[in-house]
């Protein structure tokens, strides 16, 4: 068993970066090729698959018990990375302390 392997999968120029954490690269050219690669790396064990949001439609689509980070990047408009970490984060902290407008860091001391 392979502990603590962690795999990534998205666009090349986008990925290559994370080959310096010791994160394994698996680039693809679109969604439908990242749904065949997330399908053989879930046969394997990665502590934790990252996709990058630009190529996350297909994968989402199917049902999974492995744990999958959405990342968002410069090519998805849609936002859906950052929209799932603020629920998991609102889930564990009760608050959504992502929310755009009046917060802690907007007040002004006076």
């Amino acid at each position: 068993m392979s502990e603590g392997r962690i795999a990534i999968i998205g666009f090349k120029d986008l990925i290559e970066i994370f080959k310096i954490f010791g994160v394994e690269t698996f680039s693809v050219k679109n969604d439908l090729q990242a749904l065949d690669v997330f399908k053989n790396l879930s046969e394997k064990e990665y502590k934790l698959i990252i996709i990058l949001e630009s190529v996350s439609q297909k994968i989402l689509e199917q049902k999974t018990k492995k744990r999958v980070l959405i990342l968002p990047d410069t090519f998805s408009h849609i936002n859906l990375g950052m929209e799932i970490i603020r629920e998991n984060i609102e889930k564990v902290l009760g608050v959504d302390i992502l929310a755009e407008g009046e917060g802690y860091y907007e007040r002004k001391n006076y």
